[in-house]
C-alpha cells in the first residue's frame, strides 16, 4: 500500500482535502446552524401541536379553576357565622355551581381550617380531618391540583382543584374546591378521525410530578412516558421537545409545555413517525452533508488527477519500463488529451528513444565491423600459417638429414596447429569473449583428424562447461591445448584397439578458477619399465607448455594416472570486462618484448 500512499493521486488528494477542509468548517458551522433553526423550529410546531390539540382540556381546567376561585369570593360573605341559615345558603351555592352546567365540575364544596366539609352541593358532607390531602392544603395553602383515584361522591377518579378561603383581614378560614371526573376529561382529548392513525396522548402534572390527567387513562399514563425520566425533571424551564422510548419500547415525540409556570404543566405524546422529517429523527445529522461534500470534492480531485495527469504518466511510465527491458519495437505513444507540458515531455521521450535505438544501431553495425575484421584477420592468419607449413614441407623434401627432417616436421606440425586454432577463432570468436565448449572440442577435434593415420584412430571424449573466456585467456589456452594434443597423438597407445581414448576436461573448480585436464592412454608399464618421455626431444615442448601456462597464470601438472597420461592446470578466469581492452588494442615494443620472453 505504501506506493499507493505515495503515489501522486494520493497526493493531490491529500492537498485538496487540506485546502477544502476550511471550507468544509464553515460549511458544518453553517449546517449546524440551519439545524438549530429547524430545531427549534420543529419544538415550537409540536408545542403549538400539544397546545392545540390539548385545548379543549385547558379550557375545562382554567373553568374550574376559575369557579374555585369565585366561590373562594363569594364565600365570605356567605358564611358570616356558623348559622343554619348560612349553611344551607352555602349548600345552594354549591348546587348552583354544579347545575350551571358550565364546564365539567360534577361537584363543589368548602372546607374549614379543621378539615369539616361543612357544606357541599347536594348537601354532602364530610370529615377531612387528619387526612393527606389536608395536610397539603394547610402546609401551603395557595391554588392547588390534586387527583383522587376514588371520589368519595362520584366514587370514580376525579381531578380536585381548591383554593383558600380568607377573611377581610386575610386570615383563612378554609377552602373552596371543585372536582372533574376524569372519564369526562378524557373526552375532551379524544382524537380526530384523522389522527387516529397516529393517536396522541396528553397528561397534565404538577410541579412534583404528581400525575393530574391523561388522554389515555390514569393506568395507561405510566406505560406512555419516557424511560427513564420521571415528570418532576420536566418541571422546569418554559418546555422542551424530544424523541424518547416509552416502556413499551415504542419511539416517541414528546413535548412539555407549561400551562401555569410552578404548579401545572402538559405533556404531549406521538409516535415518532408523525413528526416526518424532523430534526429529532436523526436521519441527516447536520456534519454529514458537509462531510459528503468533502468527500465529493476529494473524489472529483481524484477524478481530475486521473484524467488529466496520472493515465498518461502511467503510459509514459510503462513505455519507459519497456523501453528499459529491452524492447524496442514499441507503438507511437498516445498523448491525446494530455496537458501542453505533458504532451512535451512525450515528445522529448519520442526524440530520446529515437536516439537511443538510432545509436544502438550505429554501435551494433560497428561491434558486426569489428568482428567481422577480427574474423577476416584470424582467417587472413590461418591461410597465411597454411602457407607457411606449405613452405616447411616443401623444404622438409630437400633436407638430407633425418635430424633436419625431424625439426623441420616439428616445426610443419605446431604451424598447423596454429593455423587450426586461427580457424577455430574466427569461427567462434566475438570482440570481449570466446565460448571454451565450442572451440577447445572443435580444436582437439580438428588436430586429431590431422594426426590420425592407418592404424591409429582416436576417439575423443571432451566435457567442457559452459566458460566465456577472454581473448587473451582463449588465445593460450587453444595453444596449450594444441601443444597436449601434439604428445597425446605421439605418445598414444592403441594397444590393438581399433581406437585411442583421448579425455578433454574444463570445468569450474571455484569462484573465479578453471581446471583444465586433458588425458590419453599409454603402453600399460611392467615391472623395470621406465616411464615414457612425453616432450620432444629438445624439450622444446615443454618449455611451450610452460610459457602458455605463464600467459594464463595456471599452475601445470603431469604425469602418469594408471595406463594413462594426464595433464592438468588450474588458472583463474579473467573479468569478461578485460576483453573490452581489446577491441583497441595499443600495441608497443614492451609488449612484444614481453611476448617474446613468455616464449623463451
Amino acid at each position: 500500500m505504501r506506493p499507493r500512499f505515495a503515489g501522486l493521486g494520493f497526493r493531490l488528494m491529500a492537498v485538496m482535502g487540506v485546502a477544502l477542509l476550511p471550507l468544509a468548517i464553515l460549511s458544518y458551522v453553517q449546517g449546524l446552524k440551519t439545524a438549530q433553526l429547524a430545531e427549534a423550529r420543529v419544538t415550537n410546531v409540536i408545542k403549538g401541536e400539544t397546545l392545540i390539540a390539548a385545548n379543549p382540556l385547558i379550557a375545562e381546567l382554567v373553568k374550574a379553576q376559575a369557579k374555585a376561585a369565585m366561590l373562594a369570593l363569594a364565600l365570605p360573605s356567605v358564611l358570616r357565622s356558623d348559622t343554619l341559615a348560612n349553611l344551607d345558603a352555602c349548600r345552594s351555592l354549591m348546587d348552583n355551581v354544579v347545575a350551571a352546567n358550565i364546564g365539567l365540575v360534577t361537584f363543589a364544596g368548602y372546607v374549614d381550617r379543621d378539615g369539616q366539609m361543612l357544606c357541599g352541593a347536594r348537601n354532602e358532607q364530610r370529615d377531612l380531618s387528619g387526612t393527606g390531602i389536608m395536610e397539603q392544603l394547610l402546609e401551603n395553602p395557595g391554588p392547588k391540583m390534586a387527583v383522587n383515584p376514588y371520589g368519595p361522591v362520584s366514587k370514580t377518579s376525579v381531578l380536585i382543584l381548591s383554593h383558600p378561603v380568607r377573611e377581610m383581614t386575610g386570615e383563612l378560614t378554609g377552602f373552596a374546591f371543585v372536582s372533574l371526573p376524569h372519564s369526562a376529561l378524557d373526552q375532551q382529548t379524544q382524537p380526530s378521525e384523522s389522527d387516529r392513525k397516529n393517536p396522541l396522548s396528553l397528561i397534565t402534572f404538577d410541579a412534583d410530578g404528581a400525575l393530574l390527567t391523561s388522554s389515555i387513562g390514569m393506568q395507561g399514563a405510566e406505560q406512555s412516558l419516557p424511560v427513564g425520566r420521571s415528570l418532576a425533571s420536566f418541571a422546569q424551564g418554559e418546555g422542551r421537545s424530544f424523541v424518547a422510548v416509552t416502556p413499551s419500547g415504542e419511539r416517541r415525540a414528546f413535548a412539555v409545555v407549561p400551562l401555569q409556570a410552578g404548579s401545572l404543566y402538559l405533556l404531549g405524546s406521538w409516535p415518532a413517525n408523525r413528526l416526518d422529517n424532523t430534526i429529532f429523527e436523526g436521519a441527516f445529522p447536520a456534519f454529514l452533508f458537509p462531510m459528503l461534500m468533502w468527500a465529493a470534492s476529494l473524489l472529483v480531485a481524484w477524478l481530475a488527477s486521473e484524467s488529466q495527469v496520472l493515465r498518461h504518466v502511467r503510459a509514459l511510465r510503462d513505455r519507459i519500463t519497456a523501453f528499459a527491458a529491452g524492447q524496442r519495437q514499441l507503438p507511437a505513444l498516445n498523448m491525446d488529451g494530455a496537458a501542453l507540458e505533458l504532451r512535451s515531455v512525450g515528445r522529448a521521450y519520442e526524440r530520446m528513444t529515437e536516439a537511443v535505438v538510432r545509436n544502438e544501431a550505429d554501435l551494433e553495425n560497428t561491434i558486426h565491423q569489428k568482428e567481422v575484421l577480427l574474423r577476416e584477420v584470424h582467417h587472413r592468419v590461418k591461410n597465411n600459417l597454411q602457407l607457411i607449413a606449405s613452405i616447411l614441407n616443401m623444404q622438409l623434401r630437400g633436407a638430407r638429414t633425418t635430424e633436419a627432417k625431424e625439426a623441420m616436421r616439428t616445426v610443419q606440425d605446431r604451424v598447423i596447429s596454429l593455423a587450426t586454432v586461427h580457424r577455430e577463432l574466427y569461427q567462434t570468436s566475438g570482440l570481449t569473449d570466446v565460448r571454451a565448449d565450442e572451440l577447445l572440442p572443435r580444436v582437439a577435434n580438428d588436430l586429431l583428424r590431422i594426426g590420425s593415420a592407418p592404424g591409429r584412430r582416436f576417439e575423443l571424449d571432451a566435457n567442457v562447461d559452459d566458460i566465456r573466456l577472454t581473448p587473451d585467456q582463449a588465445v593460450p589456452l587453444a595453444l596449450f591445448l594444441t601443444e597436449g594434443m601434439a604428445n597425446v597423438i605421439k605418445h598414444s597407445w592403441a594397444g590393438g584397439a581399433a581406437r585411442s581414448r583421448v579425455g578433454l576436461r574444463l570445468e569450474r573448480i571455484g569462484e573465479g578458477t578453471a581446471r583444465f585436464s586433458l588425458g590419453n592412454s599409454l603402453m600399460p608399464q611392467t615391472a623395470g619399465d621406465e616411464a615414457p618421455a612425453v616432450a620432444g626431444k629438445d624439450g622444446f615442448g615443454s618449455q611451450l607448455l610452460t610459457a602458455f601456462s605463464q600467459q594464463l597464470n595456471g599452475k601445470v601438472t603431469r604425469g602418469r594416472d594408471g595406463d594413462g597420461y594426464l595433464l592438468t592446470m588450474d588458472f583463474p578466469l579473467r573479468p569478461l570486462s578485460e576483453g573490452e581492452e581489446r577491441v583497441s588494442p595499443k600495441v608497443t615494443p614492451q609488449a612484444v618484448t614481453d611476448g617474446e620472453d613468455e616464449l623463451s
